[in-house]
C-alpha cells in the first residue's frame, strides 16, 4: 500500500486497512514474526511535506528472553511522521541525521511505503527483554530446563566461601 505524497489534496487521504508484514522478522532468539498487523490514519499536506499521523495495531509473536517460548504480544503505537520527496545529498551514500530529521520520511518518486513505515514501527517499538508473563521463572543455568514448566532437580547455587560472611548481613534485615 503506498501514498503519493504529490497527489494528497488539501483535504488530506484517510486510510484504514490491514498490512502483509510477514516478511517482517527477527533473527536469532528475536524470533520476531508479525501475525497481523493494522494501519490507521491520516495524511494532509503540511509546511515541510505531507503529515502523517497514524496509528498501527499489530500481533507480533516473540520470544521470551527468560524461558526462550514463543508468545503473542499487541503493540499498539501512534506516531507522526513528515513525509518529503527524498533529498538528492541522502541517494548517494552516508549522511549525517540531526534531531529535527527524526520525523522525517523520504519517499522515493513521493511515494511513500505503509508496509515500509508500519515495519519500521514495529522494529522501534519492541520491548528490550519480551517477556511472556510477569511471573515466568525461566531456564535453570544448570540443566537449561524451563522452570515454569519442569521442577528440576538441581541444586540451589554454592556460596562462595570468601563471601559467605556477607549472609549475616542478609539475615538481618
Amino acid at each position: 500500500m503506498f501514498i503519493d505524497i504529490n497527489e494528497i489534496e488539501r483535504e488530506g487521504v484517510a486510510f484504514d486497512g490491514e498490512l502483509d508484514l510477514s516478511s517482517v522478522t527477527g533473527a536469532g532468539a528475536d524470533g520476531l514474526r508479525v501475525m497481523r498487523a493494522r494501519l490507521v490514519g491520516r495524511a494532509t499536506p503540511g509546511d515541510l511535506g505531507v503529515m502523517l499521523s497514524a496509528r498501527l495495531e499489530a500481533n507480533v509473536e516473540l520470544a521470551c528472553s527468560r524461558c526462550t517460548e514463543p508468545f503473542e504480544a499487541r503493540l499498539t503505537p501512534a506516531f507522526r511522521l513528515t513525509l518529503v520527496p527524498e533529498a538528492a545529498e541522502f541517494a548517494a551514500g552516508e549522511a549525517r541525521i540531526g534531531e529535527e530529521d527524526t520525523s522525517l520520511f523520504y519517499t522515493r518518486e513521493g511515494k511513500a511505503d505503509l508496509v515500509q513505515i508500519a515495519s519500521e514501527q514495529i522494529y522501534l517499538n519492541l520491548p528490550l527483554k519480551p517477556v511472556c508473563r510477569e511471573g515466568c521463572k525461566g531456564l535453570c543455568p544448570r540443566c537449561g530446563a524451563n522452570r515454569n514448566t519442569t521442577d528440576c532437580d538441581c541444586a540451589d547455587e554454592a556460596i562462595d566461601a570468601r563471601l559467605a560472611p556477607l549472609l549475616q548481613f542478609r539475615k538481618r534485615r
